[in-house]
């Protein structure tokens, strides 16, 4: 009989909420004023590593069926055991995209990646409106401040978390451009799935189905590079290679539920993580680790209750390994939150306790969230598998993998045509109010050592990397500046002229000429050509195409080595080496002043449909002064960074630039 310890589950909330309280005395509190964040700027110290997890799609709510679901399998009793993440939660965050309430995970990922909003599809960019340009992102700053970088994930790479923070598209589905990104992009440890977007298409000397269009056989490319190319679990386990690429299935891997009954060839994502930590912690400057809990979004997509609450536990073990490592490491910060939630799904429905003749106040843990702990696979799954079959069938499988063994002829009906998973939500008590993303506010979790500000109370999800940035020393603006110079408008400079050779859509390439010589950029790779002679860059260039069609040398961007060494090369006739220091180079944080008010004043128009909040300083964490409304008139008085100084009644304030339009 399942016992809720009601004393146990005080007691246990109450040591929370005094850690939470004795938590909060030893840090920092972000989110004040900025008067209060220039002080704590000034006190903290900085961290060597990053580690960010994101479960792609989690609620509070879905959260909250994880917790019970663990929590009573765990011991067989209700309320005496916590998520790992629970030790950490710190606030909330705002999920909206640009424009609107519901975000895609491409520009979810994206605002934890550059900092910025974005809109539907874009990743590691700008909006449209905003030009599509490409901003670095915090997995990028940190390798240029020497740091080792990995992602880690369950989805195939190319997928919109991962490519958020590795790659640059207006569109998440330019599979063949991301992934050579990725490839390209000197990422130092990369674990999941995603083996076929690496081969070229047809079928592989290994016997798998490869997609690659581009006739291009990155995993080639990838052990000529030097990395250990990783297929299985136990080669995971004893691979000793400080660079490695670990593709555990063509596509995604299996849900953690069904993984040992399909594929126990597959590590965990608590496996991965450990071995990304362990390889990549080695870097004497530190590192930056992305790690996505990838399906937990598609099962609350799919509604299906078993895939969910697997998910998330899976996904909570990775934030153990992380804050393991964390707190034995002592200079290393962990960053938990979640780019929206999916499919509204709760522990509480419209006829929750009508089966039992019941309140749904009085309904227990026996009669909802308990009968969950006794599945042994994925809903959709064994779904899949029951569909059209006969009732006998579909009861020995039932009760073998759900624990149910009085199925009604009307369940048997749903389960025939495919819907096991709206059986199995309505058996436990769950609800959904959709199968697609939602626009509630996600949990914050955050650790950090003493002395170190945390990030906390209601924040946006543009503020996150901007705290990553601070604590740990980064500039997403100078390494912009690093990563992504405008090739026309800086080769016209030099003097050179540019075109695009297309005549292969998915190997585009870069032309420079000046002085009867010739640079070739490969389009999505750091490779190159100066009179026929091979040069590797420190960057990819980047062409930004919305519809893999079409490319305009406007939408086109190159490192600023590029530029550097196409000028050493044409002034020298040919390929010639340019030192370097032996370390990357470092971004260190700077600190700009305030633009001195101009002489003459610009005019501009705010551009916000929902408005455009002005605030005391220039950062999203200055208080809010006031909000203009769509298609007022401001007065532009200075400049700071990405904001503009206006003038606000007799006194002046800071508007974000990209909600204003210049006249």
């Amino acid at each position: 009989m399942l016992k809720a310890k009601k004393k146990i589950a005080a007691l246990v909330c109450a040591a929370v909420v005094a850690g939470q309280l004795s938590i909060g005395l030893a840090h920092p509190v972000f989110r004040t004023s900025s008067i209060a964040y220039a002080q704590e700027a000034k006190e903290n110290k900085k961290v060597k590593n990053i580690i960010m997890l994101i479960p792609d799609g989690m609620s509070v709510e879905s959260q909250t069926i994880a917790r019970w679901y663990n929590d009573i399998k765990t011991d067989g009793v209700a309320g005496n055991d916590l998520l790992a993440m629970d030790s950490i939660v710190t606030g909330l965050v705002r999920t909206y995209w640009q424009d609107g309430p519901i975000t895609d995970s491409a520009p979810g990922g994206t605002a934890y990646a550059i900092g910025y909003k974005s809109e539907d599809k874009h990743i590691g960019t700008l909006s449209k409106k905003d030009g599509n340009i490409p901003k670095a992102t915090v997995l990028e700053s940190a390798r240029l401040n020497g740091k080792a970088t990995g992602v880690v994930f369950t989805s195939e790479a190319m997928h919109a978390t991962p490519a958020d923070f590795t790659a640059h598209a207006a569109s998440r589905s330019q599979y063949n451009s991301i992934m050579k990104q990725m490839v390209y992009s000197n990422l130092d440890v990369v674990l999941g799935g995603g083996d076929r977007l690496l081969g070229p298409e047809g079928m592989s000397e290994d016997g798998k189905t490869q997609y690659r269009t581009d006739g291009k056989d990155l995993k080639q490319e990838l052990k000529n590079m030097g990395y250990a190319y990783l297929t299985n679990k136990a080669e995971l386990n004893s691979s000793t290679a400080t660079k490695m690429w670990g593709m555990f299935a063509p596509q995604a891997m299996s849900a953690d539920l069904d993984r040992e009954r399909l594929t126990p060839n597959q590590p965990t994502l608590e496996e991965m993580t450990n071995k990304a930590l362990k390889v990549l912690s080695k870097d004497k400057d530190g590192f930056f680790l992305l790690v996505e809990g990838s399906q937990v979004d598609w099962a609350a997509h799919a509604n299906d209750p078993s895939k969910l609450a697997g998910e998330i536990v899976a996904f909570d073990k990775a934030v153990k390994a992380a804050l393991d490592f964390a707190k034995k490491d002592g200079n290393t910060i962990v960053v938990v939150c979640s780019d929206h939630g999916t499919g509204g799904g709760t522990i509480g429905k419209y006829d929750l306790g009508k089966d039992y003749g019941k309140d749904y106040a009085s309904v227990t843990f026996e009669d909802t969230i308990a009968k969950l702990t006794t599945a042994k696979a994925s809903s959709e799954l064994i779904g899949n598998e029951l569909k059209g079959k006969d009732e006998a069938t579909i009861r020995a499988r039932v009760k073998e993998l759900f624990g149910f063994d009085n199925l009604t002829p009307e369940e048997i009906k749903i389960i025939q045509e495919d819907n096991l998973k709206k059986v199995i939500s309505h058996r436990v008590g769950i609800g959904w109010s959709s199968n697609n993303h939602t626009a509630g506010d996600v949990a914050l979790y955050c650790y950090a050592p003493d002395n170190v500000e945390r990030l906390t109370g209601l924040v946006n999800n543009i503020d996150v990397p901007k705290y990553m940035e601070r604590v740990a020393g980064l500039n997403l603006s100078s390494a912009t500046d690093t990563l992504f110079k405008n090739a026309k408008a800086e080769f016209e400079k030099l003097g050179a002229t540019l075109s695009i050779n297309a005549s292969d859509l998915d190997n585009p390439v870069l032309v420079a000429t000046k002085n009867g010589h010739t640079l070739k950029l490969n389009g999505f790779t750091n490779l190159g050509e100066f009179d026929g002679t091979k040069v590797k860059f420190d960057a990819v260039t980047v062409l930004i195409t919305e519809d893999q069609k079409t490319y305009n040398l406007k939408d086109t961007y190159v490192p600023k080595d590029v530029l550097t060494k196409f000028e050493a090369f044409v002034k020298a006739g040919k390929v010639v080496d340019i030192k370097t220091p032996e370390k990357k180079p470092e971004v260190k944080p700077e600190v700009k002043p305030e633009a001195k008010p101009q002489t003459t004043t610009k005019l501009g128009i705010v551009t916000a449909k929902s408005g455009l909040n002005v605030r005391s300083a220039a950062s999203s964490t200055g208080k809010k002064l006031g909000l203009l409304k769509h298609n007022s008139s401001v007065v532009i008085i200075g400049e700071s960074g990405n904001w503009y100084k206006i003038k606000l009644g007799n006194s002046y304030g800071y508007a974000f630039k990209s909600y204003v339009s210049l006249k």
